[in-house]
């Protein structure tokens, strides 16, 4: 997920979905709503008493969850807008595609639909203009994930660290399940918007693994609220309007020669960005970012990024 022009209607939901076998069920993490600092795993910096899961505990369904929406759900109910988009210098063609998950699919009061947008590209495993091998796209989406698309996104400003879980995942040695290098943190992303609208920032709790053969990766964003949150820098700061977005990276090396590279995401950047506009922006956005992370993958391979 990255510039600031790409955000969709705004949603709320936590439990899990009763979907039919045809549409597999939601879980009930990586939705668009802003948990609260209660709900994140257990952290010394977190007041005590939340009943917070441990964080390999709650890395593990996390990874499950979004696992299982990018193999199965996307599949099953997304719908192609697109299959040929192009994103310079990227060779690779993307496809587009789109879904609303409506209400009724989210159990709770008061939940609205989520509008969510999805990509696919499969790419050369070569070190090459327009590609990347296997290795830069894993060192590059998936290692420092924040800060990487801070460098390689325009329109990202800053990728403030609030809190990491590195001790915690430390006496693990990272494992959890089938994945190693596991990494949990909250970032504030400062996205730039042109005005006379504000910059906005979003509070992210990032989850990032590697699947112990090394042929897939994962990267989870989930809104976190900032109110009550230690360490924040950018929460209620004069001329930055708070926003929410949720997102999926899924990488996968599907043979020796080709990898695939998906994200799906939905979004909110709040204030007065008309919904219209938002989703008008998202499809654009979407696919630019793969030429994008091209474009510096080639800088950062000739030593210029």
């Amino acid at each position: 997920m990255s510039s600031g022009d790409r955000f969709a209607p705004v949603a709320a939901s936590q439990p899990p979905s009763s979907d039919s076998p045809s549409k597999p069920a939601l879980g009930p993490l990586i939705r668009l709503y802003n948990r609260a600092p209660s709900e994140l795993p257990s952290h010394s910096a977190i007041p005590p008493g939340n009943d917070a899961a441990t964080i390999s505990a709650y890395a593990a369904e996390v990874l499950t969850e979004a696992e299982a929406f990018m193999t199965s759900y996307i599949p099953a109910n997304f719908k192609t807008k697109n299959k040929d988009k192009s994103s310079p210098p990227a060779t690779a063609p993307v496809e587009l595609l789109s879904h609303e998950i409506d209400a009724k699919s989210i159990p709770g009061a008061g939940v609205v639909a989520e509008t969510w947008f999805a990509r696919t590209s499969i790419h050369e495993n070569a070190s090459k203009t327009g590609t990347a091998t296997w290795a830069e796209a894993d060192a590059g989406l998936r290692k420092d994930h924040s800060v990487h698309e801070m460098e390689y996104t325009p329109d990202v400003k800053d990728a403030h660290l609030v809190l990491n879980w590195s001790e915690e995942l430390a006496q693990v040695n990272g494992e959890v399940g089938g994945w190693k290098d596991v990494q949990a943190e909250v970032r504030e992303m400062v996205h730039h918007i042109p005005p006379p609208l504000n910059n906005r920032v979003f509070t992210v709790m990032v989850v990032t693994a590697l699947r112990k053969d090394e042929r897939q990766f994962l990267v989870v964003q989930m809104p976190v609220e900032g109110k009550g949150l230690p360490g924040t820098k950018y929460f209620q700061q004069p001329k930055i309007t708070p926003g929410q977005y949720v997102s999926i990276e899924r990488g996968e090396l599907v043979s020796e020669g080709e990898w695939k590279w998906q994200m799906g995401t939905a979004s909110d950047a709040g204030g007065n960005l008309p919904m219209w506009a938002q989703k008008m922006g998202v499809p654009g956005a979407v696919v630019k970012d793969v030429g994008l992370f091209m474009d510096w993958t080639a800088k950062r391979r000739g030593g210029n990024a």
